[in-house]
């Protein structure tokens, strides 16, 4: 008996695990690890099939004509997502709208705080969407669908939630084991790819932030693509939602973090992460640097295609920083600042708790608003990591691209004196500079990219005497 008791409690076990990490397992099919990068989707590129459903509910009237909502959704989303993917992605939406639900907006209003969404009214949300559509409409031939309710919505008010990622995401939850659910229509059509849900007047960024949340897909029981800001904060009862309180880790450096900058103006783009994590990055467009180690880089804007994009830094265990050049360029010039942004990066944080944190150039400026690194500034022109011995330094300016050191502690003081004075040979003699003036700085740009620091500084101050 006791011999049964255990066969059956093993049993038992092996069920439950199967269940809970089955799941994740079987969403791990369209990523793969890249021995550079490491994860990366591969269900964020080319064609993307996306059905946009615009809903209205019998008791409320759209307060947004039905071609904004379609302009914003198909053409603005469509115009992001090549933007940000350097082309490698792009929408093919099938719009329809509007289409009638069958209850009042009472009987589907969610929470605006991400904790307390009712699961079970999101569902009905989707499966009475697909039941208005099950007879002209086969589901399989579409990755995506977006829902569209039309209510003009704020947090608490309307529709509830402004919006959100269902699957992967709330049908679920993303703590523990998110995974894709399965929903049906009426009649039984089924639908398992990504859903994502956003109100009349959601902006821009919300959309593609949920939607980027589907691209990624699940790998190691997580979101590839997590949210960026305090899940506990956005969740906090006594204040309603806002970036300001929530987006503590990046401010506006990246959508999956802040949506916008400001509501009145398009979308940031997103940061060298998330466009790593959705394959947008490839290993050849990034330079990798071990701590100990002295290495540079001339890094492109990352908000256009470019050879060189980021620097990676791995650290002990998993955690990793990320280098990459911000300029006021394509959706970037709605940031509020440009230079050299550095990332630290914790794959094993809770989504939500600082997967992703910027190492904020000045963190009294307000929310994130001095964030990069540049040599010209005295305060902000040298990043050190004490305990992992290591400096990254911003170099100066070569044509559209921005130069980075990454050294150790002990050469950096030498290291960014011999940058200063390159800088001040840079200005004195602007392009085009005469024979001598271009030999000269030819010359220590030279010895700098050799790491001779101490000659490269001795040259340059004894040009800039002469």
């Amino acid at each position: 008996m006791k011999k049964l008791f255990h066969s059956f409690r093993n049993s038992v076990g092996q069920l439950l695990f199967f269940a809970l990490f089955g799941i994740a397992g079987a969403q791990m099919r369209g990523v793969e690890e890249n021995p550079v990068l490491g994860p990366q989707s591969k269900m964020a590129k080319g064609e993307l099939q996306v059905l946009v459903a615009a809903v209205r509910f019998p008791d409320v009237e759209p307060r947004f004509p039905l071609e904004r909502i379609r302009r914003k959704a198909v053409e603005e989303l469509d115009q992001y997502l090549r933007e940000q993917s350097y082309g490698l992605a792009w929408l093919k939406a099938d719009f329809r709208g509007w289409l009638r639900l069958p209850d009042p907006i009472s009987e589907y209003k969610v929470s605006p705080y991400n904790y307390k969404v009712d699961r079970t009214r999101v569902r009905k949300l989707i499966e009475d969407t697909m039941t208005a559509l099950e007879e002209e409409i086969n589901f399989s031939q579409y990755q995506h669908m977006l829902i569209i309710p039309g209510a003009f919505t704020m947090p608490g008010k309307g529709y509830g939630m402004i919006c959100y990622s269902a699957n992967p995401g709330v049908l679920t939850g993303v703590k523990r084991y998110p995974h894709y659910v399965t929903l049906r229509s009426r009649i039984g059509k089924e639908f398992q790819g990504g859903v994502f849900v956003g109100t009349e007047n959601a902006h821009l960024g919300m959309f593609a932030h949920d939607f980027f949340h589907a691209l990624g897909g699940i790998y190691g029981n997580k979101r590839m693509v997590p949210c960026l800001y305090d899940f506990d904060r956005q969740s906090d009862p006594s204040r309603l939602p806002s970036p300001e309180h929530h987006a503590i880790y990046m401010g506006p450096w990246d959508i999956m973090s802040a949506h916008f900058v400001k509501r009145d103006q398009p979308p940031p783009g997103i940061s060298s992460f998330t466009k790593i994590r959705l394959g947008w990055i490839s290993a050849q467009q990034a330079v990798l640097v071990k701590p100990g180690d002295t290495a540079h880089a001339f890094l492109y804007p990352l908000s256009q295609k470019g050879d060189v994009l980021t620097v990676k830094i791995p650290l002990t265990g998993s955690q990793y920083y990320l280098v990459e050049n911000r300029q006021p360029l394509g959706f970037d010039r709605t940031l509020p600042d440009s230079g050299l942004l550095i990332l630290k990066v914790n794959p094993e944080a809770v989504e939500g708790s600082g997967t992703v944190q910027i190492m904020n150039a000045n963190p009294k400026a307000n929310h994130f608003s001095q964030a990069t690194f540049k040599l010209g500034l005295e305060n902000r022109n040298l990043f050190l990591d004490k305990r992992n011995n290591l400096a990254i330094l911003p170099l100066w300016s070569g044509g559209d691209k921005q130069g980075v050191l990454v050294t150790t502690g002990e050469r950096s003081e030498e290291a960014l004196n011999a940058a200063l004075m390159v800088q001040r040979l840079l200005w004195r003699y602007p392009e085009p500079p005469g024979r001598e003036e271009k030999q000269l700085i030819d010359n220590c740009i030279a010895l700098f990219k050799r790491y001779d620091f101490k000659t490269c500084a001795q040259i340059a101050q004894k040009g800039l005497k002469e």
